[in-house]
């Protein structure tokens, strides 16, 4: 077996290229243990970034399946005329939503002024000229009453009477008043439905 060497264009061998001092501290900074230090920081960098990232995607999920609880149990309450004009009329409050809800408050307001009632105590109170109309009859809404879906609550109800009807209807007509009924869900999300709104409105964390 024999052993090339390797010659310069002058015919001397040539000599391998000697190391300078930068690259022999390299060569000594780059050992083992500082390899493994360095790839052991990179392997925790990334199962930082790993776990931040699994973190954002369980609270997105988390707000997601909050977010379908609080649809699956929305109340919706709506006040509406029935038979308007016939001699059943009635008044109604209603549930549309698929969830509870449970009345916070009821508010009347008239000539400027509001009172803490419901609808009928507010009209037998302030306004006689209720009792003098026969056949008709009414239902009272309270705080921390709970009205379940598909509920139907006939707040003022005439029974069968023409001459009653149009009684209450004029007796309506006549004075100016307003409604704030609050009501939430059994999340406490919180609504107002109010005569100035055909829907209503939901109402922010603060109120």
């Amino acid at each position: 077996m024999s052993l090339k060497k390797t010659y310069s264009n002058s015919g001397k061998v040539a000599r391998p290229p000697m190391l300078t001092q930068s690259d022999e501290k390299k060569k000594r900074f780059w050992n083992t243990e500082k390899i493994m230090s360095t790839s052991a920081i990179m392997i925790s960098l990334m199962s930082l970034i790993a776990l931040f990232y699994q973190t954002n995607l369980m609270r997105e999920e988390q707000e997601l399946q909050r977010n379908a609880q609080l649809k699956s149990t929305m109340p919706y309450l709506m006040i509406a005329n029935a038979n308007y004009g016939g001699p059943d009329f009635s008044i109604v409050l209603s549930n549309k939503g698929i969830g509870p809800a449970i009345v916070d408050s009821t508010i009347v307001i008239y000539n400027d002024s509001a009172y803490q009632m419901d609808l009928p105590t507010f009209l037998y109170q302030e306004i006689p000229e209720l009792s003098e109309i026969s056949n008709i009859y009414h239902s009272n809404i309270a705080p921390g009453q709970l009205i379940s879906p598909n509920e139907r609550i006939e707040i003022f109800k005439v029974d069968n009477s023409q001459e009653s009807a149009n009684q209450f209807l004029q007796l309506l007509m006549a004075i100016d008043i307003d409604y704030r009924l609050v009501y939430r869900s059994v999340y406490d999300e919180r609504w107002a439905l109010t005569g100035e709104s055909y829907f209503p409105v939901k109402l922010v964390e603060e109120e």
